[in-house]
């Protein structure tokens, strides 16, 4: 049904028209006739038609989001350790490549959404990325920003060396997960066992929740990211052990997606990695700016657990690149267990994609 007549015609008086039936239906109708206008020359129907083609062409190009196509990265906690992710969303470096980028908090199943396509990326557990491929599913990391495991052992106060661990409880987040992965390699480096020296035990929720169990009595210690363990450290917890001192590399902040997806929309993705290697550049350039990011993501509003966190994940650890260490990914491995332990590190990895950037010149274009 026509709610509006185009001003090009005019309605005719309502007419009868024969029905079905064979009578007569005096529903209105219109007639529409079209209204005559002086016609325009050749040259000016080809000129209107030229400029019109030229706009539009324009316009296309000019657009940052003309090539986009609408994609989903869950990141799986709400960790410092995110930080260039959600850098490059606030400063629109993806939208600035033509990627229209929502982000979303998946704690806990973020590798199953990515497995049944809900979101197209996941910042996740390394663990689960690399478990996952290992059962079948065809996932690939393509990006990382952090080298080295950047997890505190946070323990009550009276706790001083970690051979103060024997007989304690230490809680993670998820068994199998990255905080219980770091802790074995803890725990091996100071010639401890779980089970026979120590107690693993799994806390429900996230990393502010573990920080409690520890304040509270529940478990002596835990395994923490910034910004909780520096709230843990204001609430008179001790930073027992900082894995990054170990002195190993470690898979700790990957970009991941199925290689179904790479395949069939391979320009998608080279453009969220140009967004994102330009997101760790602010990260690292824009100390203020990043920091309030960060505010605006973990809801920290203390101003010395920002800085610190930034110091942290935004400096002292964070890449200069996005390139993937296959030393980190083959130690993940070997934490893994003696499965795992001899495994082809290069099969969890896309490395077509950086291959492709460098060869195109975009990192050296970057770097000026």
């Amino acid at each position: 049904m026509l709610n509006t007549i185009p001003s090009t015609f005019l309605p005719a008086s309502p007419l009868t028209r024969e029905g079905r039936d064979g009578g007569e239906s005096t529903a209105p109708s219109y007639k529409l006739t079209r209204v005559t206008r002086p016609p325009a020359t050749r040259k000016f129907r080809e000129s209107f038609l030229k400029a019109t083609f030229i706009a539009l062409a324009i316009s296309l190009v000019s657009s940052p989001l003309a090539h986009a196509a609408p994609v989903r990265i869950a990141y799986s906690s709400i960790s410092a350790a995110m930080l260039p992710l959600f850098v490059t969303k606030d400063k629109k470096l993806f939208d600035k490549h033509g990627v229209d980028v929502e982000l979303t908090y998946i704690r806990g199943i973020a590798i199953e959404a990515l497995i049944a396509g809900e979101v197209q990326f996941v910042r996740a557990s390394p663990p689960s990325v690399v478990t996952s491929t290992l059962r079948g599913a065809d996932l690939a990391v393509i990006a990382n920003t952090i080298n080295v495991p950047v997890f505190s052992l946070m323990t009550r106060a009276e706790l001083r060396r970690p051979e103060d661990l024997r007989g304690k409880k230490i809680g993670v987040t998820n068994l199998g997960d990255s905080p219980d992965l770091v802790l074995s390699m803890m725990l091996d480096k100071f010639g401890l066992q779980r089970g026979r020296d120590v107690t693993v035990l799994a806390i429900r929720g996230g990393m502010p929740d573990m920080i409690l169990a520890v304040s509270k009595g529940f478990v002596d210690g835990g395994v923490i990211s910034a910004p909780s363990n520096l709230r843990g450290m204001k609430l008179g917890l001790r930073e027992l052990i900082d894995s990054a001192d170990l002195g190993v590399p470690y898979l700790n902040s990957p970009l991941s997606t199925r290689r179904a997806y790479i395949k069939s929309n391979r320009d998608t993705v080279l453009r969220v990695l140009r967004g994102y290697y330009q997101g760790v550049q602010e990260t690292h350039n824009d100390r203020d700016g990043a920091i309030k990011i960060l505010a605006k993501y973990t809801r920290v509003q203390e101003p010395e657990i920002l800085a610190e966190s930034y110091r942290i994940y935004g400096q002292k650890h964070l890449q200069k690149t996005i390139q993937i260490d296959l030393e980190g990914v083959r130690q993940l491995l070997r934490t893994l267990g003696k499965e795992t332990a001899n495994t082809n590190p290069s099969q969890f990895v896309d490395a077509s994609l950086m291959q492709e950037l460098d060869k195109e010149g975009f990192f050296q274009q970057k770097s000026r």
